[in-house]
């Protein structure tokens, strides 16, 4: 027995890796409301109406694999670091297992995404208060979105995409039809190598160099960067601290292309600021006090995005992901500030700062790819775009 429990306790990289590659946490799909827009149409159609949300459930064996998983307390073929990030990734995905299982429980729905995400600081809602009220002259923000004439479709759209595919280097990457993402919307699917487009998409050439520096300049090649280093899960969502470096690197690039508008500045703050003062209030009292700094489509969505994952929403709750936008971009910006030299070291995967001593110690190898200006210059200009 006791032999039987020490096999238990150790695995090797591969075993570890082939167990987490069999989870299943699509918590972005199961967090989607399927009637979404009936009760927003019912939410606009009154002015009292709460949303009362209904989600899907989602068939996995998560808990057997997590079982297996919840045993291992040693990495045994790789480097130590290697090792504790591995186990440290296993409660991750425990963590995540349990938030998505407790979808439609507001209480639980709070408790868990506050202990995973955090709660914004006095200073960051701070920060998040004087955007909305239009102090942004420290964001080296751009005026202009583009004009509505430069519209693309769908088709158009993906041509640009196997461009840039193309120009990168990104071999085996496709864009894919979706109808599971919002309106207008794309998104990446790192482990299909698939960035998702809606169908029904209109997009100008200037937010479409957006998404493409944003999704494509960020998620897409550090994935493909993590990938190379060996350790797979460098290349997929891992541990929770590098969601604010994934996504605040994502709009620093942005910023640095100048693509990064007031509004879009304006969404990332009150997405914090909605956390920070929404957990007691209803949708419709978080809405109404949203309206004081944005339309009112924007503050449905912003609300939305905080209140989904409960299901009636005239109670308390908070869903907390969301902070990372904000946060994120202000955490890259003044370390970048600081130091520059972190930028190249960022892309060697999905990492968050302290992994950038990996890289530079020799733990995971370089990036293959880093964009630049000149890069994405070069390749809009070779796209059409």
């Amino acid at each position: 027995m006791a032999i039987f429990e020490k096999k238990k306790k150790e695995m090797t990289l591969q075993e570890v890796t082939n167990l987490l590659e069999q989870l299943r946490l699509p918590t972005a799909l199961v967090f989607t409301p399927l009637n979404l827009q009936s009760e927003k149409k019912k939410f606009f159609n009154s002015d009292t109406y709460e949303p009362h949300f209904k989600y899907r459930i989602v068939k996995n064996d998560n808990d057997n694999i997590l079982d297996k998983l919840s045993k291992v307390e040693v990495i045994s073929d790789v480097d130590p670091r290697i090792s504790q990030f591995y186990i440290d990734l296993i409660a991750s995905k425990e963590q995540a297992n349990d938030l998505m299982n407790v979808v439609g429980n507001n209480e639980k729905v709070t408790e868990i995404s506050k202990e995973r995400f955090g709660m914004p600081s006095d200073i960051l809602f701070r920060n998040a208060a004087r955007v909305l009220r239009g102090v942004v002259k420290n964001y080296n923000l751009t005026k202009s979105s583009g004009r509505s004439k430069d519209l693309l479709g769908y088709d158009e759209i993906v041509k640009v995409f196997d461009g840039v595919f193309n120009e990168l280097g990104l071999n085996g990457w496709e864009v894919y039809r979706s109808i599971n993402i919002s309106k207008n919307g794309i998104k990446v699917g790192v482990k299909r190598k698939q960035v998702l487009v809606n169908s029904a998409i209109q997009r100008s050439k200037f937010k479409l160099k957006k998404s493409i520096v944003h999704e494509v300049g960020t998620h897409v090649l550090r994935s493909v960067n993590g990938k190379n280093t060996g350790f797979t899960a460098l290349g997929n969502a891992n541990l929770v601290t590098y969601l604010d470096v994934e996504e605040g690197l994502a709009t620093w690039n942005e910023n640095e292309m100048n693509l990064l508008t007031e509004s879009g500045l304006k969404k990332k703050a009150a997405l914090t600021y909605a956390i920070k003062i929404g957990e007691k209030m209803s949708f419709r009292e978080l809405y109404n006090a949203l309206l004081g700094s944005l339309p009112k489509y924007s503050a449905f969505d912003v609300a939305y995005r905080v209140k989904r994952g409960l299901s009636d929403t005239s109670k308390p709750g908070i869903y907390a992901k969301d902070i990372v936008y904000f946060r994120g971009f202000r955490r890259v910006l003044k370390r970048l500030g600081d130091d520059k030299s972190l930028y190249p070291l960022l892309y060697a995967g999905k990492i968050d700062f302290k992994q950038c001593n990996w890289v530079r110690e020799g733990l995971i190898p370089k990036a293959k790819i880093v964009p630049s200006k000149e890069m994405w210059n070069k390749v809009f200009k070779k796209v059409g775009i």
